[in-house]
């Protein structure tokens, strides 16, 4: 199951030694901004796996009325405490990306940048991107809702179905494209038969269907289908 990682105590010490400070420093980042550019990077981190330090400020810029620039952004990256910040969020700096700890591997790496190529970022507004700092978010759906319910017809109060269709989800979008071992970690982990399997395996592709994922930079495979 999940780890149960938070983010919110760094972001409340930043927010703390930050937020009496509203003017522009001598590095040019006005200080207030800095727990939110922080949230950002998380955020858009934990959408699309890896993403560019560009794309996370043009993101930022276009959802904020004070803007930054790309310098101030790399100043402040290089600060050790915002890395150590940015880390306990697992989220890490390489080179001119973010990328998130569970695919820091450079095989890992290598797959997602391919599964991506050339496809369009999903780009929510202000308030539906931030719920993304919470690396364990996911957006809920009528497809994992019937998984669900399929789930407490056949185990009842012996399965906690609403965390099993989460890690489902998480899984899936963390993946990296690789559908078919997550299908069957599901039915492995729930010890479905042959029979049981067949019912579930429709609704598990619609739930993936309809899942954010890394592969596809943040779009559901369905929204991609409609490009």
């Amino acid at each position: 199951m999940f780890s149960g990682r938070t983010i919110g105590n760094s972001f409340d010490i930043i927010q703390k030694e930050y937020i009496g400070n509203v003017s522009r420093s001598a590095k040019g980042v006005c200080m207030l901004n800095k727990e939110m550019v922080m949230k950002y990077i998380v955020a858009c981190t934990n959408l699309y796996g890896i993403v560019p330090i560009e794309k996370v400020m043009e993101i930022y810029n276009d959802q904020n009325e004070e803007k930054i620039s790309l310098d101030e952004v790399e100043r402040l990256l290089q600060t050790k405490r915002v890395k150590e910040k940015l880390e306990e969020s697992f989220v890490y700096i390489q080179s001119n990306e973010f990328v998130a700890e569970a695919t820091s591997e450079e095989a890992e790496k290598d797959n997602l940048r391919q599964n991506a190529a050339r496809k369009p970022y999903y780009i929510p507004g202000r308030e539906e991107l931030l719920c993304f700092i919470d690396e364990e978010y996911v957006q809920e759906t009528p497809e994992q809702l019937l998984v669900k319910n399929m789930l407490k017809e056949d185990f009842g109060d012996q399965l906690d179905v609403d965390a099993e269709v989460s890690e489902l989800v998480y899984n899936l979008q963390v993946s990296g494209g690789d559908f078919m071992m997550e299908l069957s970690s599901f039915i492995s982990r729930l010890e479905l038969t042959i029979k049981e399997s067949e019912r579930y395996i429709p609704a598990i592709v619609a739930v993936a269907d309809t899942t954010r994922l890394w592969e596809n930079r943040g779009h559901t495979t369905k929204e991609l289908q409609q490009y």
